[in-house]
């Protein structure tokens, strides 16, 4: 039951920290941690119990980003304390994987070229901001805002395209 109610939560969990393709086997860690835990929430409290978890996959992630030197991605508790708030805020697990994602497509299809490009440079093809600067002809600070600036126009289209669809 567990596995069943928080699996793709995790998951989503996790490639939102970053966890790329590790995301998976991460997940399923998480939930060995889980089972093999004497310490645990009630796990009658959904919200409690979905905390618990996301810790377990957090404190998993750190632990992998540590053991992958190669990985270009580097957190901190700080960073992943942010990245909490972030997601308790904007991702309730009352909302399926699926919804998000068709939300986001639609309003990634809306945006105008040049914002897609630079997604693309940045999440298709893993550029870092110095990298998309030289292509864009842009500073590194003029990228960072510029995505920050895209990713904000997707949350609130993807927030608003739900509340449209009266999902909660």
């Amino acid at each position: 039951m567990l596995v069943r109610e928080h699996q793709a939560s995790i998951c989503r969990y996790l490639r939102y920290l970053g966890a790329g393709a590790a995301a998976e086997d991460l997940t399923q860690e998480t939930f060995l941690a889980a089972f093999r835990s004497t310490l645990g929430p009630d796990m009658t409290n959904v919200p409690l119990r979905s905390a618990w978890l996301r810790g377990i996959s957090r404190n998993l992630l750190l632990a992998h980003f540590r053991r992958d030197r190669t990985n270009p991605v580097r957190m901190d508790s700080e960073v992943f304390r942010q990245a909490e708030d972030v997601w308790a805020g904007q991702f309730p697990d009352a909302r399926s994987e699926s919804d998000y994602g068709d939300a986001l497509r639609r309003c990634v299809e809306a945006l105008d070229q040049k914002d897609r490009n630079m997604l693309k440079l940045r999440y298709a093809e893993g550029l870092s901001r110095r990298q998309m600067a030289r292509r864009a002809g842009l500073s590194e600070d003029g990228v960072k805002s510029l995505l920050r600036r895209i990713r904000g126009r997707l949350a609130d289209c993807v927030r608003r395209r739900l509340e449209a669809e009266g999902r909660p």
